[in-house]
């Protein structure tokens, strides 16, 4: 049998509106390809979006691209020349300590200290703008703090007030210290993501003896932004070039967070195998529809096979057919997921307002008390005022492929039935 003859018979059989069966079983089944793929799209979508935005805050704020520690810091004849390599972004010398906060409320809580030096917003941009600083703040701020929104409200300090931290420092006649002295909040910043805005603070080099007293034991580092993040192994080897040998180590940010990442990697990798066992079911009822479909075809099957068309050629049939079911749905599917998934904020906003109207309905006819927040991401609950949105290209080759592949291999389990088709037999019991 030829291409065209297979491809003919494929759809006469299938998707024939004279055979209302088939078309009705057709339809069903790419509709249920089709949910499933949208379903898919849309919550790796959106699963996506978090973990990008979460991943870009983390490497602007938290990791940077790559860090270089040292005892002793590096002089600014160094930050020029790492500033200076192309694909460099941004090279920011600083210090970091861990201390624990106590507010003017009394409340307690750990706090991951920075110590910048002045200007730090000129020499990383990608850093000020990420803590939500407007272009008249500094970072850090010339005195005192600059404190995370949610830590402030969990201390009870806004700014001008002042929190007592307590730290260690090392000394060769003393050893271990404990360190405890007053700082001044001068500033807050919201990077909108609650890990950071909750347990950060950033001062200056200038700040003396808080300087002192608290990153005395700390190693100096330099975060290090690149252009492409992925190209680290290439820059690592420019950076160590333009270093020279001392004693210095460059940590990337696929090992600094390795653990993190991981965890990120694995939980979308397991909800995408649990979303996709919607095409397991669809395939399961492909599979039986087109064994049934296959045993009321038994005389057309017989027909075709006794001018010579082989059991494999009948199988294709049946193949092509479950194939064209499963491309119907994956690209319908597709084309509403990809719709549905980049205006999922519009379609939120206006559930939102539905509800609040429904809300309003039923105060004015009694069954309601007045007052609540109706928006489904309410502040009062989620730390998000949308909804981020990110899919690959090949997420969604992938997903589609795994939709039309499912129905494929039900047609083809299906299809093995056509060699009970015998045409002598059939023939003798017409």
């Amino acid at each position: 049998m030829t291409l065209e003859s297979r491809l003919f018979a494929a759809a006469r059989w299938g998707f024939s509106s004279r055979r209302r069966m088939s078309l009705r079983r057709a339809v069903l089944a790419a509709a249920g390809i089709a949910a499933g793929v949208a379903a898919l799209i849309i919550v790796i979508g959106v699963m996506g979006g978090l973990q990008k935005g979460y991943i870009d805050s983390i490497l602007e704020i938290s990791s940077f691209h790559l860090r270089v520690s040292s005892p002793e810091p590096l002089g600014q004849s160094s930050l020029s020349a790492l500033r200076s390599i192309q694909g460099v972004r941004s090279a920011l010398r600083f210090k970091e300590t861990q201390v624990l906060a106590i507010g003017p409320s009394g409340s307690t809580m750990s706090l991951s200290l920075r110590a910048f030096e002045p200007g730090s917003e000129a020499f990383d941009p990608g850093l000020a703008a990420a803590l939500g600083l407007t272009g008249g703040e500094k970072l850090p701020p010339s005195m005192g703090l600059n404190l995370g929104k949610e830590a402030a409200a969990a201390l009870g300090a806004d700014p001008g007030s002042k929190i007592r931290l307590f730290g260690m420092r090392q000394t060769e006649d003393e050893g271990v210290v404990p360190v405890s002295l007053e700082v001044g909040v001068e500033s807050l910043f919201a990077s909108g993501y609650y890990e950071f805005d909750s347990s950060m603070a950033f001062l200056s080099f200038e700040e003396k003896e808080a300087f002192d007293q608290l990153f005395g034991a700390s190693d100096w580092l330099v975060g290090i932004k690149l252009d492409r993040r992925f190209d680290v192994q290439r820059m690592g080897a420019a950076i160590g070039a333009a270093l020279g040998p001392g004693d210095w180590e460059l940590v990337s940010w696929r090992e600094y967070n390795r653990s993190f990442f991981g965890a990120l990697r694995t939980e979308k990798t397991v909800m995408m195998l649990l979303i996709s066992l919607i095409f397991v079911v669809v395939g399961i009822n492909i599979f039986h529809a087109m064994r049934r479909n296959i045993a009321g075809k038994m005389a057309d099957i017989a027909v075709i096979k006794s001018f010579g068309a082989s059991d494999a050629d009948v199988r294709s049939i049946f193949v092509l057919d479950g194939l064209s079911v499963g491309l119907s749905g994956a690209l319908v599917g597709a084309a509403s997921g990809l719709l549905t998934a980049y205006n999922i904020n519009p379609i939120v906003e206006a559930l939102s307002k539905l509800s609040k109207a429904l809300a309003a309905l039923l105060r004015w006819i009694g069954l309601s008390s007045p007052g609540g927040d109706y928006r489904l991401f309410s502040p009062a609950h989620y730390y998000i005022d949308r909804i981020p949105v990110s899919i690959s290209g090949g997420e969604l080759a992938f997903i589609a492929m795994l939709a039309v592949a499912s129905t494929g291999i039900a047609a083809f389990a299906a299809a093995r039935r056509v060699s009970e088709a015998s045409p002598s037999e059939v023939f003798r019991n017409e």
